[in-house]
């Protein structure tokens, strides 16, 4: 028989585990561990219902209450994680280790299951986020990977990640891209607090790397919003311009929206989200190509007069750049990331150790 297991321990090798949230779908949805499944224990109503027994009878009434609401579907909810784990022993979690993890815990305890419940709950998960990153500072070089939209950043840290490097894809933890069209088919972007636990777990994950490697980004992305150490030394990291042919550009971005053509309202409201920008005329134009099917024309104008002219207000002068990178050959480039990164901080290195 399990029992409690800290977040730390969970944290060592939580891939080996499966854990379960079991609080209620809206609970899941406002904020989870990071790849827990959702099995809860009451649903949305239910909770509300306990709730409002709990106050009105006290917490007595409020538990056989909740016994009779759970105890039908018992023999499901624990097939149904069983078959979840697959074989991995499993973490039950609810807000803070209260109740419903170790209701749970209990009965497939009794039953010889191999279960843990989290100690603290979510509510413990989240203290950690918070003061991990409220009190951490990148310690090793950070290259930031510039670039014109269109050129493939995306692409090449996705590459770059397969091949091993250290990458924060923060677009990926934000689901967005941070663009006017940086939520266009991704679905709901990511609460504050959902990037906040992926950005601790990769960074967690990526303890003793010799450097990181991450897309030159703003103080938000999208509606989440960068703390500051991360801003900090992304503005001191090493910057890599990449670059790209137009052409190229444009058919980076047509594959990277290609599925979307059939839901042309999400786009056309994008562009015209732009018309303080680029002018009514200008947007209204671009949104009869996206209807017409022409998106090549749209994705040019889009970047011949939005989004380079904007990029370059906030471009550093050429020779800032640690590298200027050619990315139409991406297999090339990632090669020219990784030496590039590998030298200076060999360079770093042996700085240091004249120093001493």
């Amino acid at each position: 028989m399990k029992s409690l297991i800290t977040v730390e321990k969970l944290l060592q090798s939580r891939e080996s585990y499966c854990v379960v949230d079991v609080r209620s779908p809206k609970e899941f949805l406002e904020a989870r561990i990071p790849g827990a499944v959702n099995l809860p224990l009451f649903g949305d109503e239910e909770r509300a219902i306990l709730g409002a027994a709990y106050r009105r009878e006290g917490a007595e009434q409020a538990k056989l209450l909740g016994l009779s609401l759970a105890a039908p579907r018992l023999p499901q909810l624990v097939e149904t994680i069983l078959a979840c784990a697959a074989g991995r022993e499993i973490v039950l979690y609810c807000w803070r280790g209260g109740m419903r993890s170790r209701s749970l815990f209990s009965v497939m305890s009794a039953m010889g299951y191999s279960v843990w419940q989290l100690q603290g709950g979510y509510k413990a998960f989240r203290r950690q986020v918070v003061s991990y990153l409220s009190n951490t500072k990148i310690g090793v070089p950070v290259f930031v990977l510039n670039g014109l939209t269109g050129v493939g950043k995306t692409l090449l840290l996705r590459e770059l990640a397969r091949c091993g490097a250290p990458v924060l894809n923060l677009e990926e933890m934000a689901n967005h891209r941070g663009s006017v069209f940086g939520a266009v088919g991704l679905g709901a972007a990511r609460s504050q607090k959902d990037f906040e636990a992926l950005l601790f777990l990769a960074l967690h994950d990526l303890q003793g790397a010799p450097y990181l490697l991450v897309e030159g980004e703003g103080k938000k992305i999208g509606p989440v919003v960068l703390p500051d150490f991360l801003c900090e030394a992304m503005r001191e990291g090493a910057h890599l311009l990449l670059e790209a042919a137009l052409d190229l550009r444009v058919e980076r971005i047509l594959n990277e929206y290609a599925w979307m053509t059939d839901n042309r309202q999400a786009l056309t409201a994008a562009v015209l989200a732009l018309q303080k920008k680029l002018g009514r005329e200008k947007c209204e134009l671009l949104v009869a190509k996206i209807n017409l099917g022409d998106y090549s024309f749209a994705a040019r104008t889009l970047c011949t007069d939005y989004y380079d002219l904007y990029y370059r207000d906030s471009q550093r002068e050429k020779g800032d750049y640690l590298a200027v990178i050619d990315l139409s050959d991406l297999g090339k480039a990632v090669s020219s990331v990784l030496d590039c990164c590998r030298e200076k901080v060999l360079q770093n290195t042996s700085a240091g150790e004249a120093e001493l």
